[in-house]
């Protein structure tokens, strides 16, 4: 049997976090999914502005206290200066500091791993991706439902023909987080950081992301109606956009906060002129299939239908599932690989193949800019990219 890339490469890979400290909900996700596939160990970070939060965070990752560093600076000070610095660094803070912390390690020659969106403006992304460009590191966007085997089972039918001429494609995040009462400090919605796209740039990406994914089509024009259900909101918490996509076909994405009663609200449906694929992250684990003149069919997870795709991304057999965490694992496990791949002179672009980067975070919040404008302007606008 041959060697994995990890045995070959004689170590887990090295990661640091900056932000994610004790309290964020993102921070422990990301925890629990870099350390499933024993690829990753979680060795330094910068993990809250708070000193004590920092501090005993450190404390309960085991992290030693010279490797807990005050900011994100120190941190790249700090591991530039060690014989066994971190290979890669998790940006988990709000995205209105995402653009200045990637640029800052990519420059200082460190992969990033960036929750999404990948900064809080176009403009922003943009010069992240020339820092991505211009430093030869990788970064990884964390849109990880992309990681659901059934999601990367849609887009495998879709790419390989099953569908037919792509002619439609539905998608939403229509969540209630914000409908019954809005919190103090509810920066989503409040307009502190990120402004009036605040809530559609962070949460209605992911279904942005998710349309563009499953289609294989970019979205190339947008026509849009934002409001603020919630009169004392700030930023929308309501978009409806009607999306128009590479090849001709026509769209709709709906992003709000004010969906009082949803339990998620994340899904997607894609249809050809065979048939479609339509899958809801309330029932993650199956996929309607439905192929026009025949009857609808169910299909679950690393099931008899299932893709190759699906497969690789299945950690357990059919009726046995596999949830959140381990579809945003896939993403850690595939990011692994590839930077495993590229330190050996390997090939990465087959781990690479269905991961978010810097490109994805680029274009859907370009996507969001054009929704602004276009509602401005009360007409449809194209995406500039």
């Amino acid at each position: 049997m041959a060697a994995t890339l990890l045995e070959r490469f004689g170590r887990r890979l090295r990661v640091a976090m900056v932000g994610g400290g004790i309290g964020s909900y993102i921070g422990e996700t990301h925890a629990i999914a870099l350390r499933t596939d024993g690829l990753w160990d979680l060795v330094a970070g910068a993990f809250s502005r708070t000193p004590a939060t920092n501090a005993a965070t450190g404390r309960s990752w085991l992290v030693p206290p010279d490797r807990t560093y005050a900011d994100h600076r120190a941190l790249i000070a700090g591991e530039s200066a060690r014989a066994d610095p971190v290979d890669a660094v998790i940006v988990a803070t709000r995205p209105s500091s995402h653009a200045e912390i990637a640029c800052d390690l990519l420059e200082a020659g460190f992969h990033v791993i960036c929750e999404k969106p990948l900064t809080d403006t176009a403009a922003d992304a943009r010069r992240v991706a020339a820092a991505v460009a211009g430093s030869g590191r990788r970064l990884m966007l964390t849109h990880c439902y992309s990681g659901y085997p059934m999601v990367r089972q849609a887009r495998e039918m879709v790419a390989r023909g099953d569908l037919g001429r792509i002619t439609l494609v539905e998608s939403r995040f229509a969540g209630g987080m914000y409908a019954a009462n809005t919190p103090p400090g509810s920066w989503r919605v409040d307009g502190t950081e990120g402004g009036v796209t605040a809530l559609i740039a962070d949460l209605g990406t992911h279904a942005l992301h998710l349309a563009e994914f499953v289609a294989g089509r970019r979205i190339t024009t947008v026509a849009a109606d934002l409001a603020r259900v919630a009169p004392e909101h700030v930023a929308f918490d309501n978009a409806y956009l009607g999306l128009g996509f590479e090849g001709g076909a026509r769209g709709r994405c709906w992003s709000t906060s004010q969906a009082a009663g949803a339990t998620h609200g994340l899904a997607v449906t894609v249809y050809g002129d065979r048939g479609s694929v339509a899958w809801d992250h309330d029932t993650p684990e199956t996929l309607w299939w439905r192929a026009d003149g025949e009857p609808d069919r169910l299909l679950t997870k690393a099931g008899p239908a299932a893709t190759p795709a699906a497969i690789a991304a299945s950690r357990f057999t059919a009726g046995h599932p596999d949830g959140y965490a381990l579809a945003f694992a896939n993403l850690y496990r595939d990011f692994a690989r590839a930077l495993l791949a590229d330190a050996l002179g390997e090939d990465p672009v087959p781990y690479l193949v269905d991961l978010p980067d810097v490109a994805d975070g680029v274009r859907t919040l370009a996507v969001v800019e054009a929704a602004v404008r276009s509602d401005e302007a009360g007409r449809p606008v194209s995406v500039d990219t």
